[in-house]
Protein backbone atom coordinates (compact mmCIF):
# COMPACT_ATOMS: atom_id res chain seq x y z
CA UNK A 1 0.00 0.00 0.00
CA UNK A 2 2.92 2.15 0.54
CA UNK A 3 4.49 2.04 -2.70
CA UNK A 4 1.28 2.54 -4.32
CA UNK A 5 0.48 5.71 -2.64
CA UNK A 6 4.06 6.84 -3.39
CA UNK A 7 4.02 6.61 -7.11
CA UNK A 8 0.44 8.02 -6.86
CA UNK A 9 1.73 10.84 -5.34
CA UNK A 10 4.95 11.14 -7.96
CA UNK A 11 2.54 10.35 -10.79
CA UNK A 12 0.10 13.74 -9.48
CA UNK A 13 2.93 15.96 -8.82
CA UNK A 14 4.12 15.03 -12.47
CA UNK A 15 0.91 15.89 -14.04
CA UNK A 16 0.71 19.00 -12.19
CA UNK A 17 3.70 19.93 -13.66
CA UNK A 18 3.10 18.83 -17.45
CA UNK A 19 -0.36 20.93 -17.39
CA UNK A 20 0.21 23.75 -14.91
CA UNK A 21 1.38 27.48 -16.95
CA UNK A 22 3.23 28.57 -14.31
CA UNK A 23 5.15 28.10 -10.83
CA UNK A 24 3.98 29.97 -7.99
CA UNK A 25 6.27 31.27 -5.58
CA UNK A 26 5.19 33.14 -2.28
CA UNK A 27 6.08 34.61 1.36
CA UNK A 28 3.36 34.98 3.59
CA UNK A 29 3.18 37.04 7.62
CA UNK A 30 0.86 34.92 9.56
CA UNK A 31 -2.21 36.71 12.16
CA UNK A 32 0.20 35.99 14.98
CA UNK A 33 3.62 37.26 13.28
CA UNK A 34 5.36 34.09 12.18
CA UNK A 35 6.58 34.06 8.48
CA UNK A 36 5.16 30.68 5.51
CA UNK A 37 6.72 30.44 2.39
CA UNK A 38 5.37 28.71 -0.88
CA UNK A 39 5.58 26.69 -3.77
CA UNK A 40 3.18 25.50 -6.21
CA UNK A 41 1.57 25.29 -9.23
CA UNK A 42 -0.76 27.51 -11.49
CA UNK A 43 -3.13 26.46 -14.11
CA UNK A 44 -4.67 29.42 -16.25
CA UNK A 45 -8.37 28.16 -16.95
CA UNK A 46 -11.07 30.02 -18.22
CA UNK A 47 -13.64 30.94 -16.57
CA UNK A 48 -11.40 30.30 -13.06
CA UNK A 49 -7.90 28.91 -12.70
CA UNK A 50 -6.60 27.06 -10.34
CA UNK A 51 -3.47 26.68 -7.99
CA UNK A 52 -1.89 24.00 -5.70
CA UNK A 53 0.26 25.16 -2.93
CA UNK A 54 2.98 23.51 -0.50
CA UNK A 55 3.20 26.13 2.43
CA UNK A 56 5.94 25.54 4.92
CA UNK A 57 5.97 27.36 8.54
CA UNK A 58 2.06 27.69 9.09
CA UNK A 59 0.76 27.28 12.65
CA UNK A 60 -0.17 23.60 12.38
CA UNK A 61 3.43 23.02 10.32
CA UNK A 62 3.13 22.07 6.47
CA UNK A 63 -0.07 21.83 4.56
CA UNK A 64 -0.45 21.30 0.67
CA UNK A 65 -3.43 23.12 -0.64
CA UNK A 66 -5.49 23.20 -3.56
CA UNK A 67 -7.67 26.40 -4.98
CA UNK A 68 -9.89 27.26 -7.34
CA UNK A 69 -9.14 31.05 -8.24
CA UNK A 70 -12.19 33.39 -9.76
CA UNK A 71 -10.28 36.84 -11.27
CA UNK A 72 -13.00 39.25 -11.16
CA UNK A 73 -14.20 39.79 -14.16
CA UNK A 74 -13.26 44.01 -13.56
CA UNK A 75 -9.47 44.27 -14.91
CA UNK A 76 -7.54 47.54 -15.55
CA UNK A 77 -4.25 47.54 -14.17
CA UNK A 78 -4.96 45.23 -11.54
CA UNK A 79 -6.51 41.88 -11.84
CA UNK A 80 -8.32 41.26 -8.26
CA UNK A 81 -9.29 37.80 -7.36
CA UNK A 82 -11.55 35.59 -4.86
CA UNK A 83 -10.07 32.25 -4.32
CA UNK A 84 -11.31 29.53 -2.25
CA UNK A 85 -10.26 25.90 -1.36
CA UNK A 86 -9.12 23.33 1.00
CA UNK A 87 -5.80 22.29 2.46
CA UNK A 88 -4.63 19.19 4.33
CA UNK A 89 -2.15 18.97 7.15
CA UNK A 90 0.86 17.24 6.69
CA UNK A 91 3.28 15.73 10.07
CA UNK A 92 6.49 14.34 10.14
CA UNK A 93 7.28 11.79 13.36
CA UNK A 94 10.37 10.30 14.12
CA UNK A 95 10.54 6.86 15.32
CA UNK A 96 13.82 4.88 16.10
CA UNK A 97 15.44 4.62 12.89
CA UNK A 98 12.77 5.83 10.76
CA UNK A 99 11.10 9.28 9.93
CA UNK A 100 7.36 8.73 9.15
CA UNK A 101 4.70 11.38 7.26
CA UNK A 102 1.22 11.42 7.73
CA UNK A 103 -1.38 13.23 5.96
CA UNK A 104 -4.57 14.50 6.76
CA UNK A 105 -4.69 14.66 10.21
CA UNK A 106 -5.36 18.63 9.98
CA UNK A 107 -8.14 19.85 7.54
CA UNK A 108 -8.79 23.77 6.51
CA UNK A 109 -10.76 25.61 4.57
CA UNK A 110 -9.28 28.74 2.55
CA UNK A 111 -10.57 31.70 1.76
CA UNK A 112 -8.53 34.58 -0.10
CA UNK A 113 -9.25 38.01 -1.56
CA UNK A 114 -5.92 39.10 -3.84
CA UNK A 115 -5.00 41.10 -6.86
CA UNK A 116 -2.37 40.51 -9.83
CA UNK A 117 -0.34 42.92 -10.83
CA UNK A 118 0.73 43.09 -14.84
CA UNK A 119 2.62 40.27 -16.24
CA UNK A 120 6.42 40.68 -17.30
CA UNK A 121 7.57 37.11 -17.84
CA UNK A 122 5.80 36.47 -13.79
CA UNK A 123 2.90 37.64 -12.24
CA UNK A 124 3.40 39.70 -8.89
CA UNK A 125 0.37 39.53 -6.96
CA UNK A 126 -0.52 40.27 -3.11
CA UNK A 127 -3.21 38.58 -1.20
CA UNK A 128 -4.91 38.62 2.13
CA UNK A 129 -5.81 35.12 3.24
CA UNK A 130 -8.38 33.71 5.84
CA UNK A 131 -7.72 29.58 7.17
CA UNK A 132 -10.66 28.09 9.30
CA UNK A 133 -9.75 24.56 10.70
CA UNK A 134 -8.01 23.26 13.88
CA UNK A 135 -5.30 26.05 13.96
CA UNK A 136 -6.88 28.75 12.12
CA UNK A 137 -4.92 31.72 10.96
CA UNK A 138 -4.97 34.87 8.73
CA UNK A 139 -2.42 35.40 6.36
CA UNK A 140 -0.84 38.20 4.10
CA UNK A 141 0.74 36.92 0.68
CA UNK A 142 3.69 38.45 -1.55
CA UNK A 143 4.32 36.30 -4.21
CA UNK A 144 4.93 35.48 -8.09
CA UNK A 145 3.80 33.13 -10.37
CA UNK A 146 6.74 32.76 -13.14
CA UNK A 147 5.66 31.10 -16.58
CA UNK A 148 6.47 27.27 -17.21
CA UNK A 149 6.20 28.38 -21.10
Amino acid sequence: MNRWARAVGVALVLLAEAVASGVDIGFSVSGGGGFMGHLGFYLEARPVDLRSQLVVGAPGGLYLSGEVVYPLPLYLWLRPYLAGGVAVGLAAYTAPGELRLRLGERWYAMFSLGVQFPERGYRPYLEVSQVVGSEGFQRVTVGFIAELR
